[in-house]
Formats: structure tokens, sequence, C-alpha cells
């Protein structure tokens, strides 16, 4: 009896499994419903440093993947250390430091404690002076890293162009629509934050007027820019997620019930 009352279950959560699976659509951003949300992922997030599942806002299906975009600013770096070299090389978004960061290779060599807070209360401390290892490396296990798509020119990891940043079809709308806030970690380690609570972050793209600039969000969620170099603006991370095969383990979809994968 009790065999058989184990075999029951079993048949009951697999056919759950396969009934969310069958029902699993993926979509991007819809002006009535809003935005579908995943967790993949995990980084740190509070003050002291505990790491917590990423959440990522789906701006857009389309040919098997999603384009993810983290609900928040995880940390803070400049885009490149040479804005001379960022002209140079037509500030190539593969070739800045913050790509290295992002996706590797990228061997970390943390400050000391007294040498970090020092460059903290100049506005200087950044990511690459924390990092042990790069974002993707850190933040995904190797089973999410294969649901992930890689390309030479984004690598795994990246930030969102200019232009995507005014794609009203993404949910892009406003300046409002832009804004972000920080996490607990990010503020604790050198994230500007902005009187209304929200705080700066870089697209991938270079600015048209100045070369040594990157294009990024201002106080309103206007788009703007500022020096390559400048530390305390954030990273606001984009990833691609392929669709092939992906089946969620839980969650519905929403902000406050994101569809998981198994990790």
């Amino acid at each position: 009896m009790k065999r058989m009352a184990g075999l029951m279950l079993a048949l009951a959560l697999l056919f759950a499994a396969c009934a969310q699976a069958e029902s699993f659509a993926l979509r991007g951003y819809d002006g009535k419903a809003g935005y579908q949300y995943v967790q993949l992922g995990e980084f740190p997030q509070d003050a002291d440093g505990t790491a917590r599942p990423i959440l990522w806002r789906v701006l857009r299906v389309q040919d098997g993947e999603a384009y993810l975009l983290s609900e928040y600013i995880l940390f803070n770096n400049r885009v490149h250390p040479d804005d001379k070299a960022y002209i140079a090389f037509d500030a190539a978004f593969n070739q800045t430091e913050m790509f290295a960061l992002l996706n590797g290779p990228f061997e970390g060599d943390p400050l000391p404690a007294d040498e970090q807070e020092a460059l903290k209360k100049r506005e200087r401390l950044g990511r690459v002076h924390i990092a042990e290892i790069c974002f993707k490396d850190e933040a995904f296990t190797q089973a999410e890293q294969t649901m992930l798509i890689t390309d030479e020119a984004l690598g795994t990891v990246f930030l969102a162009s200019a232009d995507d940043l005014k794609d009203a079809s993404m949910g892009f709308t406003s300046s409002k629509a832009r804004q972000a806030r920080g996490t607990a970690y990010a503020l604790e380690n050198g994230l500007f934050q902005y009187q209304n609570g929200t705080s700066p972050y870089w697209t991938r793209s270079q600015s048209i007027s100045y070369p040594y600039a990157t294009r990024c969000t201002k106080v309103d969620g206007a788009l703007g820019y500022i020096r390559c170099v400048v530390m305390n603006e954030g990273c606001r991370p984009a990833v691609r997620l392929s669709l092939e095969g992906l089946a969620p383990t839980g969650g519905t979809g929403t902000m406050d019930d994101p569809y998981t994968f198994e990790r």
C-alpha cells in the first residue's frame, strides 16, 4: 500500500512538472501585462555581502532567446581605466575592463579592507578592487552558464546599449522607466545614490560627442554621459537566455514569484 501511494505521488509530481513545462511560454514586455521575471544565478546583495538569487526582467523574446536585464544595479565600476585607450579601440565593449570583469579572463587581487575604505571615501572604489573572479563565474553555476548565449562581441554577460534603453517595445517608454535602484551591497561598496533613492548605471554605448565618455543614466532616468573612468557608476548586467529545451522548475513569472530553473 505504501509503495502504491509513493508511486502515485511520484506520478502526480511528474504530471505537474509536465503540465508546467507545456504551459511555459516566456514572453517579453507587454504594454498591458508588463514584464515577466526570471530568477537565475546568485550574487552578493545584502550589505554584509550575503549572496541572494538574481532577479531578471524579461525585456524581449525572439529567435529562441530571451533578453534579460537585472532588476537591480548589482555593483559599480568604471567601464575602462584609460580614456585614451578607450578612444583608440573605438570603445569596443569586448576590449574594456568592464567586459573582463563580467566575463573574464579576470584575475582578481582584492585590496586590503583599509585601502578599500580609503578609496570608498574618495568615491574611487570599484568592483575591480573587490572581486576575486569574474561576475559570470561567481554568479552562475556551470549548468546555468550552459543556458546562456555567448558570442565574441558581447560575451555572456553584457550591458544594455543606449538604444536598447530607448526601445519602447522593451518597456522603456519614458525616462522614469529607465530608473533603477542599487542593492544594499552595491551601495555599501561605492555605488553613487541620488536623493530619490535611484542610482546611475552604464550602457555599453560610447558618447557620440565626447569619445572618452560612455552613455549612462542620470537622476531622472534620462540618458547622458560621463567619462569611462568614473568608478561610482553602476553595472546593471544583461544576459541572453536560450529557450531551447528550457522548462522552469518553479515560479509563475511574476516579480514576487519569478520562474526558476535548475542550478
